[in-house]
C-alpha cells in the first residue's frame, strides 16, 4: 500500500509540475454506455446547607462504608432517570439501597455532591478528601464534576494543611485511571477498525445504472449531506469547492483549495479520454467527495470515525467506495509532485469503481493501472522513478514474477514483504498497454464484466498467463 494520498486532491498540474500530458497514448478503453433541575422537583442551590446527616455508628467518616440507619434519598442518574429509596450503605465506588447497587459515576454529579455531603462530616478533612476523590473519578465521565472535586480538596486543606500531599497522590491516582481508560479505549477502537485495503472488498458485476438528471441532482445533494455529517463528527465545518465532477473539502487556505479542485477537474478530463469516454460524461454517482487535511491526526480521525478504517502512520490517504458513492480522504503532503501523483492514483481507483461495473481487476492490475496512469498523466510524476528501477532489479535477480501475480488484497499478501507488488504491477501494465493497447482495453472490459482474469487474458489479450510472465521477464531483462 504505498503512502497513497487518496484521491483527496487530485491536482495534477501544480505550480512547477508542468502541464498534464494529453497526447502520445491511445485511449485505454473504447467508449461505452454509462454504467447510501437537580435531582429533586425543586432542587436547592448547589451551595445550600446540606440536610441533616443520618445517624451513623462508629467514626464520622471513612473510605469504606460503615453500617448506619437507612436513609430515604432521591437522586437523578446522569442520563436523567430519577430514583428514590432507602440508602443502606456506601463506599468510594458507589452505594447500596432498596434500588440496588449504584456507582457514583452513574449519578448526576450535582446529586452525587449533595448525597456525599449529606453522608459526611463537614468538619472532617478525611471526609472532604474522599468526596474530592470520588468526584474526581466521576469527572472522568462528567467533566463538570471536577470543579466540585476541587472545592472538596480546598476544604480538606483548610481543615488539615498536612493533607495536601495526599491530595496530590489522589490526583495522580485518578490520572492513572484516566490514562488506563484512554489506552483501553484506543486498543478497543483499533480492534474494531478495518485493517484490510478498501479495494479488496467484495463487489459484484452488475452494471451501474444510468441516472436521470433529477436522480443525479439528488445524488449530489446526498453526497453533500454525507460529507457535512462526516466533517461535523470530526468537529469541522468546511464549505466545499464544487466543480463539475468533485466536491472538494479542505482545511487548506481557500485559494489553495480552489487551485487544487480545478486541477482535479483537468485530471478527470484527461482520465476520461484515456478510457475513451466523453469529458461531458460524469461517471460518478452525484460527484466524488474529496477530503484534504493539513493535519495527519485529523485525517486518521476521519478515517476511523467515518470509514471504520485504521490508517497506519505511513498512510497518506484512501479511496473509499461505498455502494455507488466515492469518497477520498487524504493527508496533504508537503511535496507537490508526490501529492499530485498519489491524487491521480487514488482518483483512478474511484474512477475504476464507477467504470462499467464495480468489479475489480486482479490486484496487480488494479494497482498497476493506477500507477501507470499517475505516471503518464503529468510529466513530473515521481511514480516511474519510484517503481521502475526496483522492478528491474527484481526481474534481473531472478525474482518470482509469477508469484507476485498471486498476491492479493483479500488474503493480505499484497504487496508482499518485499513490497514488490507495485513495481511489478506497474511495469507489467506498461508493457501490456504499449504492446497491445486495444486488446488490453478489451481485457479490462471483460474482467469488469465478470470474466476470470486469466480466461479473459487468453481470449481478449491473446496470451496465457505463462506466456505473459515469460514475455515480461525476457523483455525487462534486457530493456529498461
Amino acid at each position: 500500500m504505498i503512502r497513497y494520498a487518496i484521491l483527496a486532491v487530485v491536482a495534477i498540474a501544480v505550480a512547477g509540475t508542468g502541464p498534464l500530458r494529453t497526447s502520445g497514448a491511445p485511449p485505454l478503453i473504447p467508449p461505452t454506455a454509462p454504467p447510501p433541575p437537580g435531582a429533586f422537583d425543586t432542587p436547592p442551590p448547589v451551595d445550600a446547607p446540606p440536610e441533616p446527616k443520618p445517624t451513623r455508628a462508629g467514626e464520622a467518616f471513612g473510605v469504606e462504608a460503615e453500617p448506619f440507619e437507612p436513609v430515604d434519598v432521591r437522586f437523578r442518574l446522569a442520563d436523567g432517570i430519577r430514583i428514590s429509596g432507602a440508602l443502606t450503605g456506601w463506599d468510594d465506588h458507589g452505594f447500596d439501597g432498596s434500588f440496588g447497587r449504584r456507582q457514583w459515576s452513574d449519578v448526576d454529579h450535582r446529586d452525587a455532591w449533595r448525597l456525599l455531603r449529606r453522608l459526611s462530616d463537614d468538619e472532617n478533612a478525611e471526609a472532604w478528601l474522599t468526596i474530592g476523590r470520588i468526584l474526581l473519578r466521576v469527572g472522568l465521565d462528567q467533566p463538570d464534576a471536577r470543579e466540585r472535586a476541587e472545592r472538596a480538596f480546598v476544604r480538606a486543606r483548610q481543615l488539615d494543611p498536612e493533607i495536601t500531599a495526599r491530595v496530590a497522590l489522589t490526583r495522580a491516582e485518578v490520572a492513572r485511571i484516566a490514562q488506563g481508560r484512554v489506552e483501553r479505549e484506543a486498543a478497543e477502537e483499533k480492534a474494531r477498525l478495518a485493517t484490510d485495503h478498501p479495494e479488496g472488498r467484495a463487489w459484484g458485476t452488475a452494471p451501474w445504472p444510468t441516472l436521470s438528471d433529477s436522480e443525479q441532482e439528488a445524488a449530489i445533494f446526498t453526497m453533500q449531506a454525507d460529507a457535512s455529517r462526516i466533517l461535523a463528527r470530526a468537529g469541522m465545518d468546511i464549505a466545499p469547492v464544487e466543480t463539475k465532477y468533485f466536491l472538494f473539502y479542505s482545511d487548506m487556505p481557500r485559494r489553495a483549495s480552489v487551485r487544487w479542485s480545478r486541477e482535479l477537474d483537468l485530471m478527470y478530463v484527461r482520465l476520461a479520454r484515456q478510457f475513451g469516454l466523453s469529458p461531458e460524461e460524469n461517471i460518478f454517482w452525484g460527484k466524488a467527495v474529496v477530503f484534504v487535511f493539513n493535519d495527519r491526526d485529523r485525517f486518521r480521525l476521519v478515517e476511523a470515525q467515518a470509514f471504520g478504517q485504521l490508517a497506519p502512520e505511513w498512510a497518506d490517504g484512501f479511496c473509499h467506495p461505498i455502494g455507488p458513492k466515492v469518497f477520498v480522504s487524504f493527508y496533504r503532503q508537503a511535496d507537490d509532485f508526490a501529492f499530485a501523483a498519489l491524487l491521480v492514483h487514488e482518483t483512478v481507483h474511484g474512477f475504476m469503481h464507477r467504470y462499467r461495473t464495480p468489479r475489480r481487476l486482479p490486484t496487480w492490475a488494479n494497482e498497476g493501472i493506477a500507477d501507470y496512469l499517475a505516471s503518464v498523466l503529468f510529466r513530473n510524476s515521481p511514480i516511474d522513478l519510484m517503481r521502475r528501477q526496483k522492478g528491474l532489479r527484481f526481474v534481473r535477480a531472478g525474482g518470482d514474477v509469477n508469484g507476485v501475480l498471486d498476491r492479493s488484497y483479500q488474503d493480505g499478501s499484497w504487496p508482499g514483504p518485499d513490497n514488490m507488488g507495485y513495481p511489478i504491477g506497474y511495469l507489467l501494465v506498461e508493457l501490456m498497454i504499449r504492446d497491445r493497447p486495444g486488446p488490453f482495453a478489451a481485457w479490462v472490459n471483460a474482467v469488469k464484466d465478470g470474466a476470470p482474469w486469466e480466461t479473459a487474458l487468453a481470449e481478449e489479450f491473446g496470451v496465457s498467463r505463462e506466456r505473459l510472465v515469460d514475455t515480461f521477464v525476457r523483455f525487462y531483462r534486457v530493456n529498461d
